[in-house]
């Protein structure tokens, strides 16, 4: 006789599949792990077969019956793939790829097989759904019991080993306890599938076990944290250990080794051999001679410690090994980068002491790494600048993990100064760098450039302000004097109007000279100063004034012939235009040493002290009418040049310049 259902059963049911498929959408989020996804399968099949159950129950339509049905079925096929990856997945057994492939290609099956029922009756004859919970033998083909063997096969396999799990477990702890919940849950309602249909009771409780299945599994999970402790310490902690570990016994035989172990030695029946037959390099360690190894084996790294273990009967000892084959070749790249890099890497102590300095420190600076290693790192820095530095290496080491930025003057080995650049950063608490690391580098030729450039910007306001100015007031004389001498033909308006036009000639030659000039130069040449000295003379309109020259014969320098020739050019005409005639003007060694320098003086009124410091100052004229360019032009050129020109008195009366080469001008 058909068991008689209620709504009660009905809703039971309902609330069972609930239940499950809440926990198939915690799982999941609550732990983040990749075979907790089988366990999600499980508990959604749980839910695919219990729900509709309960709905069938009291669902008459034939159309509806069927879906639910079929769903049913499907569940089934679903829960026991899911129990069997999700028991091999937590013992420590996971399925292959093309293993986990097959499985579900046979579940897909079977599911489009109940589904598809109606077209071919391979799985069982059309039923007939009523408020009764019909028996389901009375109906099913002979491949239907293939799909249950399947099931039962996924589902008995999974409770196997999940009971093999809970023997190995060890210790009476929360462990022993996880495993206990986890054998249950799925063998209470795979017992009373059983007992349903081997006919021991009328009504298949199986459905109602997997609420049962469900609350021991939230038991687990939340009061044993299953899956946050795991139940097998050697399976998943040990045997999944990058570090490979070897047991060995007081006889020096190996008594237990991991799988890591295995690979690294590449020996697979090691265990009960002699340590020092697989490892001879071990011997070191055995004997105490020092506490750590590194064992270098096909290629392949390996750190090697040692620790003794014992109990109350015997010690023995673990060695530990650790694969560092990917380390240490990190390390020479790490160290092939520093060592080629064209900054100069710096490593200094709390006290400003180099601990290390990068190989490029050699085409940098000239020095060689050794010669700076133990010596102050402030040395290097120009005195102007070592105060600054000393403080901003002081505020770094005292407020931890900061980092300075700083362009200092630093000394090359030949005597010279170089502009750096860099960024210091404190590792002073880095247990491995132990120091504040600086990157610094040379940034001279780019300071240079960019006061060249600001230098060239300001000169190009000035050329703007002359243009806008003082060209102005030439050109309104000339257009006014145009006018009058157009009325009255006079010589005098003529006059007038020729040099204004003269005037702003000279005003632009002044212009274009200043703009090419003042630059660092590319490539200099040796250049004959007297002949420039004779050259730029001969252009000057002078008939009352002499030219001497006191030079050495043959004497030149490096520089730019074209640039030294507006120097002489400026400083014979402004001796002429601002002397009365006749003078001479005489050019000569400073302190008749041809390698201090050359000098440029007359016999005139000289230059007043007031004018000395102002003399060179572009627009700075003490002449009526002068565009105030010339000696403008002589100290940008000089400076070009890298030297130095000064203004002075001539002993017996007038101006004298001298160009000291030996003194090098600052390069702002």
């Amino acid at each position: 006789m058909a068991q008689e259902f209620t709504a009660i059963h009905a809703v039971s049911l309902v609330l069972i599949g609930v239940l499950n498929l809440v926990l198939a959408v915690l799982v999941p989020r609550t732990r983040p792990k990749t075979d907790v996804l089988p366990l999600a399968v499980f508990l959604f099949g749980i839910a695919l077969w219990t729900i509709p159950q309960g709905l069938l129950l009291v669902e008459t339509d034939p159309s509806v019956g069927f879906v639910l049905a079929k769903t049913v079925d499907s569940g089934a096929v679903i829960m026991s793939t899911g129990l069997f990856q999700f028991a091999m997945a937590y013992a420590g057994r996971e399925l292959r790829n093309r293993q986990l492939a097959v499985i579900y290609a046979v579940t897909g099956t079977w599911i489009v097989l109940t589904w598809t029922n109606p077209a071919h009756f391979l799985m069982h004859e059309p039923m007939q759904f009523t408020a009764v919970l019909l028996p389901v033998e009375a109906y099913q083909n002979p491949i239907y019991w293939f799909y249950v063997l399947y099931n039962w096969g996924l589902s008995g396999g999974g409770i196997y080993v999940f009971f093999l799990e809970y023997l190995d477990s060890r210790g009476s702890g929360v462990y022993h306890k996880q495993a206990r919940l986890v054998v249950l849950a799925p063998l209470i309602p795979g017992v009373t599938n059983v007992l349903a249909h081997n006919g021991t009771t009328e009504i298949n409780y199986s459905v109602w076990g997997f609420g049962a299945t469900g609350i021991l599994i939230a038991v687990a999970l939340y009061r044993y944290r299953w899956l946050d402790l795991v139940p097998i310490a050697r399976d998943n902690v040990i045997e999944g250990m990058r570090d490979g570990y070897l047991v060995v016994d007081d006889e020096r035989r190996i008594v237990d080794r991991n799988p890591a172990a295995r690979a690294l030695l590449g020996d697979e029946k090691i265990v009960g051999q002699s340590v020092t037959g697989v490892l001879p390099e071990s011997r070191r360690l055995l004997a105490g001679t020092t506490p750590e190894l590194t064992i270098t084996r096909d290629g392949t790294t390996v750190d090697a410690t040692i620790s003794t273990v014992r109990d109350e009967r015997t010690e023995g000892v673990v060695l530990m090994l650790r694969d560092v084959t990917d380390q240490r070749r990190a390390e020479k790249r790490f160290q092939a980068l520093i060592e080629n890099v064209s900054d100069v890497v710096t490593v200094v102590d709390e006290d400003g002491t180099v601990t290390y300095v990068s190989p490029s420190v050699r085409s940098v600076l000239g020095y060689d790494p050794s010669d700076l290693v133990g010596e102050s790192l402030f040395e290097l820095v120009h005195a102007d600048d070592r105060a600054d530095a000393i403080d901003e290496f002081a505020g770094l080491v005292t407020y931890s993990n900061t980092e300075a930025r700083f362009e200092y003057r630093v000394r090359h080995r030949d005597g010279s100064w170089l502009v750096f650049e860099g960024i210091a950063v404190d590792l002073l608490d880095n247990g491995i760098i132990d120091g504040v690391v600086i990157n610094s580098r040379d940034v001279t030729d780019r300071i240079a450039r960019e006061r060249e450039l600001e230098r060239t910007n300001q000169r190009l306001d000035e050329f703007a302000g002359v243009i806008s100015h003082d060209l102005q007031t030439p050109l309104g004389i000339a257009q006014t004097y145009a006018q009058f001498a157009e009325r009255s033909s006079s010589e005098d308006d003529f006059q007038t109007l020729h040099d204004a036009h003269e005037r702003m000639e000279t005003m632009i030659t002044n212009l274009l000279t200043m703009a090419r000039t003042g630059t660092t130069l590319e490539e200099p040449s040796p250049v004959s100063i007297q002949s420039v000295a004779e050259e730029a003379w001969s252009g000057i309109w002078a008939r009352e004034a002499t030219l001497e020259c006191d030079l050495e014969d043959g004497w030149t320098v490096p520089g730019d012939h074209d640039q030294l020739l507006h120097v002489f050019e400026n400083l014979f005409r402004n001796a002429v235009e601002h002397n009365d005639s006749p003078i001479t003007v005489r050019v000569a060694h400073i302190d008749d040493d041809p390698n201090q320098g050359f000098l440029v003086e007359d016999d005139g009124r000289g230059v007043s002290p007031e004018n000395r410091e102002i003399v060179f100052n572009r627009g700075h004229s003490t002449t009526e009418g002068g565009a105030g360019f010339g000696l403008a032009i002589v100290r940008d050129v000089v400076k070009a040049h890298g030297w130095q020109i000064a203004v002075r008195d001539r002993p017996d009366g007038g101006a004298r310049f001298e160009v000291d080469l030996n003194s090098r001008s600052d390069p702002s």
